[in-house]
Formats: structure tokens, C-alpha cells, sequence
């Protein structure tokens, strides 16, 4: 049960924080934390736990704005106004109210950071909190750009921390990277399993190290070449994940929707949020292409009511019969329509406007019974892993690396193995071989009783082999394809690379947004921080082109 321990823990860290405002939270005085009130072990345990975010913010930043906006889900009800690209404080807030509010990780891991620092007995510990401080920090830069960083969540120090440049929190966190990984070679941390991801395995916390080093260094790509090339080398060297046995991942066994135990994403698609569809643009993807994995991701589920489809919780067990699972087949997927279209008929934004079904009574009011929505038996179980970091998405990374003269070795082989380990990572959620059974079955991609998910990635990869001519293309869809589940790398991966190429959503213009605006690149700062923190707020939205808006560009997201 050490995977969802980590629940008592959310109130502790609370009980450390006051109310005072967005960043500044994460320097109110912690009550002197120390071994006699709380176990800093336990701190970390929560502190990886909120790092990867709670259904709070992954409903918001995650599922209500990063997916709309890369298309991959859609909602033509509750949230189609996001999808027009409309601001709401509270929504883009999320994320980091999350990481510096309440549920503070910035600042249980900073804690366990200094505290660990000049401990003879946690010098593994000690360099674990550092690459877990380095993730945290920036998955929050990569959201909003220039944040506090250098004097964040040290509270006794600094009342109002600085917004550190991203340029420097960048050069800052590879180093460190760097450092902390030759400090990670073997041997097993004191904290043990209080550790959620590896049980405080050094070798592990190696490989995610310089795997998390060269996920970094590619941000850089079109800002710092040179600094994207020095450090993607060195992750490699260095040494990164081998196989899916090394995927970075918080296991949620035992789950419930009930609590913060369940995965995320999984939660709002299960029980919290049931309006969100599988997005039009994603869904013809994987259709055009003969993904298999389609069946595997994606399912046309049951109806509580004609559009929201059935509640996780629905009987007393707290589990979906088997008909609940819905319909796996490749043919039956269908992808909502994309653009901030809704439901409303007398509505300008009206989804039959492009759909002609939706202009049929009965097939407006039972729309939920014909489109797809997340896989129960994978991304949108609660007990179904959270994935940090992974070896697929690592192999893809270096794919583009040796095709950029990064890193040597054929960039072929790298897509081939990266192409492959994403087939086979589904084998890591706890009810796969339900949604492997049904795609064999099925029609029109099945291969029949028997076949494994490795047979499926060689059909697949002997239909696209890889293409120099449009490798990048290539391998940041499959980037895209891959890390669903998780939008914000969704989001940030794709601001990067540009791939795949997504039009603009076409009722956005209705709401005055100028086409050549384009899709969000960031999300806005929280207008208390203009308040709270406001010398160095404005200090920091003074740098940005444009100011706080959500066209503006994070530093690494260069045009």
C-alpha cells in the first residue's frame, strides 16, 4: 500500500502553510518543520505526489486548457468557452496555486532539499530531492516562463522571492542535473520506500536523472543549439532509461475517486469531469495512420444520461461492470470536433455547424452514446500508473538528438525502439490485457488471439518506417501520441517542436481572437501575484513580448 500513503500527508503539508498569495505561499513560515512533527521522508513522499499535480489543476491547466489546446480532448458543454481560448484567473492559476498553495511541493521538496544537504547518512536522499526539486520546477517554468526559482520555498530567507529569467533556471537546473547524477550511481537512499517512484533505488533515480537532462536540453533546441547539444550528449553519456522496467512512474493501486489516490487524469475522466471527449484531430490521427493503439486509448462508453457517460462510482463496489468498459473497436472510435464549438443550437458557436448529426434532435440529446472518450482499462482507470518520465519518450528525444549531430547512433533506431516501447508501456496499466484482448478481436487492425503489443509496434513500424525527410514531424507526433494522459508535456513538447501542426481554433475569431494570435503558447501568471509580489511580478511580465498573455512566449519557445 506505499503507493497512496502519501494522503495523510496532503493535510500535514497544509497545516504548514497559510493563506497569503500564490507564490508567497510557498515562503509563510512552516511552522518549524522538523523530525519531531513531521517525517521529512514523508515530506518527500507528498512532495512527489503533488509535483505531478492533483485532479485540481489537471482538471484546469491540464484537461480544460493544455488538451483543448493541442486537440487531443474537446468539450462541447461545460468547457467549451477554454477551447475559444478565454481566460479565466482561477483555471490558469492552478498549477501554480497547486505547487505553492496549499499542497505546496516546492516547498516540501525545497524542505527536504536544505535539510538533507549536509547529512552524512542522506547523501543519496539528498541528491534524489535535488533531480525531484529540478522536475517540479520545471514542469512550473515550462508552464508560465520566469518564476521564482533561485529563492523559492525558503521561507525564513525570502518573503517575496525574485522571478529568476528562464535562461538561468535553465542553465541552473542542468548543472545541477549533472551533478546530481554522478552522485546517483548504485546503493539504496535511507528514506527507502518513503520514495513513491523507485524506493529510493540510486541507479533508477540515475536514469531519470539524465533521461529528465535530456528532455531539458531538447526545450532548448531553438534558443540555445549549442547548450541543447552539450547537455544532450551528456545525458546520454551519462547514462539514461534502457527499457520500460525504467519508466519514472506513481503507482495508484488501491485507488479511489474518493480521494486524492486515484491518478488525475483518470479521476476527472472517471467520475469528476465526464464532458471531455476524445478530440476529432487526435482521434483521425491514429484512423489515417492504422494505429492500433486507437482501441487501446480510446473506447465509445455508456450513457448515464445521453451525454455524460457512467460514473466510476456508479455501483456499490466502486468499479464499472464489464458492459461499462464501452466499445473498443477501431472502426467505432469517433473524435469530437475540435474549435470551441458547443451543444447550444441557437448558439453562433453551434457544433452542427460542422457537423450536420448534431442538427438531429435525438442525436444532440445522446451525442455521448457515438464519441469516444479515454480508455477505461488504461488512461482512464484510477488505478492506472501516472508517467513521470519514460523510456519511450526518452528514445524519441534521442531519435531527434542523433538526427540533429546531438549524440551519435542512427536516428532510425532510436524511433524504432522509442515507437516500440510506447506499444509495450501499455502493458503497465493494471487492466491492459482486457483492452489487448479486444483489440485482437478487432476487425479491422486485430491480428488475432494471441498477438502481443510487441507484434502490434512491428506492423506498425514495418507501415511507417522512419522517413528522414520528415523525421521531426515523425517523431514528435509519435512524442504526441505517447505522453497523452499528460498534457502539460503535451503542451510543452509541442510548443517546442511545433508537431504535429494544429489549426487555430475556428470560433476563437467569434470571441474576438485574432487568427494570428494562434493557440495559447503559456499560461497567465495569477493576478494576485501583481499583488502579493508585485515589484518582482512586474519585473518579470516587463520582460515578456507582449506582457502576461497567454500568446506570449516562455523564453525556450522562440518563433
Amino acid at each position: 500500500m506505499k503507493t497512496i500513503k502519501y494522503l495523510a500527508l496532503v493535510s500535514l503539508a497544509s497545516f504548514t502553510l497559510a493563506s497569503c498569495g500564490d507564490f508567497g505561499d510557498t515562503n509563510i513560515d512552516p511552522e518549524h518543520l522538523n523530525e519531531g512533527n513531521v517525517s521529512y521522508p514523508k515530506l518527500f513522499s507528498s512532495a512527489q505526489h503533488q509535483a505531478l499535480g492533483s485532479d485540481w489543476d489537471m482538471w484546469r491547466t491540464g484537461c480544460i486548457y493544455s488538451a483543448q489546446w493541442t486537440q487531443q480532448l474537446s468539450s462541447i458543454d461545460w468547457w467549451d468557452w477554454y477551447g475559444r481560448y478565454e481566460w479565466s484567473d482561477d483555471y490558469s492559476a492552478s498549477f501554480w496555486n497547486t505547487f505553492s498553495g496549499t499542497r505546496g511541493a516546492l516547498l516540501n521538496v525545497t524542505t527536504c532539499y536544505d535539510i538533507w544537504k549536509n547529512q552524512e547518512n542522506m547523501k543519496l536522499d539528498w541528491n534524489i530531492a535535488r533531480v525531484m526539486r529540478i522536475f517540479a520546477f520545471a514542469k512550473m517554468s515550462d508552464l508560465y516562463g520566469d518564476i521564482p526559482y533561485s529563492e523559492a520555498g525558503r521561507p525564513r530567507e525570502y518573503s517575496y522571492p525574485k522571478y529568476d529569467k528562464q535562461e538561468d533556471i535553465y542553465a541552473s537546473m542542468l548543472a545541477e542535473l549533472d551533478e546530481a547524477q554522478a552522485n546517483l550511481g548504485s546503493g539504496t537512499a535511507a528514506m527507502g520506500s518513503q520514495d513513491l517512484y523507485f524506493d529510493g533505488n540510486a541507479s533508477k533515480w540515475k536514469k531519470f536523472a539524465n533521461s529528465l537532462m535530456l528532455r531539458l536540453a531538447m526545450r532548448l533546441v531553438k534558443v540555445k543549439p549549442e547548450l541543447a547539444k552539450q547537455y544532450a550528449a551528456k545525458a546520454v553519456a551519462n547514462g539514461v532509461m534502457t527499457s520500460n522496467d525504467d519508466n519514472c512512474k506513481l503507482n495508484h493501486a488501491g485507488a479511489s475517486t474518493s480521494n486524492d489516490s486515484s491518478e488525475p487524469f483518470a479521476k476527472i475522466n472517471a467520475r469528476e469531469d465526464r464532458e471531455f471527449y476524445m478530440a476529432k484531430t487526435f482521434v483521425d490521427m491514429l484512423k489515417n495512420s492504422q494505429d492500433p493503439r486507437l482501441c487501446l486509448i480510446a473506447t465509445v462508453a455508456p450513457t448515464a444520461d445521453g451525454k455524460q457517460y457512467t460514473d466510476v462510482q456508479k455501483n456499490s463496489s466502486g468499479l464499472w461492470s464489464a458492459a461499462d468498459y464501452g466499445n473498443m473497436a477501431f472502426a467505432s472510435q469517433d473524435g469530437m470536433p475540435v474549435g470551441g464549438y458547443n451543444n447550444v443550437s441557437t448558439s453562433n458557436y453551434f457544433v452542427g455547424k460542422v457537423d450536420s448529426r448534431f442538427n438531429d434532435a435525438n442525436f444532440l440529446a445522446n451525442y455521448g452514446a457515438y464519441f469516444s472518450s479515454p480508455n477505461r482499462c488504461t488512461y482512464c482507470d484510477p488505478a492506472a500508473p501516472t508517467f513521470v518520465v519514460t523510456y519511450a519518450q526518452t528514445c524519441l528525444l534521442e531519435a531527434e538528438a542523433a538526427y540533429r549531430g546531438y549524440i551519435s547512433g542512427d536516428p532510425a533506431t532510436y524511433y524504432n525502439a522509442g515507437v516500440k516501447a510506447a506499444f509495450e508501456q501499455f502493458s503497465q496499466f493494471p487492466q491492459y490485457a482486457s483492452a489487448l484482448a479486444a483489440l485482437n478481436e478487432d476487425p479491422t487492425v486485430g491480428l488475432g488471439a494471441g498477438a502481443t503489443l510487441a507484434d502490434y509496434a512491428d506492423k506498425y513500424l514495418a507501415a511507417h518506417p522512419f522517413n528522414s525527410a520528415t523525421a521531426l514531424e515523425q517523431i514528435n507526433t509519435q512524442y504526441y501520441i505517447t505522453t497523452f494522459g499528460d498534457p502539460h508535456e503535451v503542451f510543452s513538447n509541442w510548443r517546442r517542436s511545433g508537431y504535429p501542426v494544429l489549426q487555430v481554433a475556428p470560433m476563437a475569431a467569434l470571441d474576438g481572437q485574432s487568427a494570428s494570435v494562434g493557440i495559447p503558447r503559456r499560461f497567465r501568471y495569477p493576478t494576485k501575484e501583481s499583488q502579493v509580489n508585485a515589484t518582482n511580478y512586474n519585473e518579470a511580465v516587463g520582460r515578456m513580448a507582449g506582457g502576461d498573455r497567454f500568446d506570449s512566449r516562455v523564453w525556450w519557445d522562440a518563433k
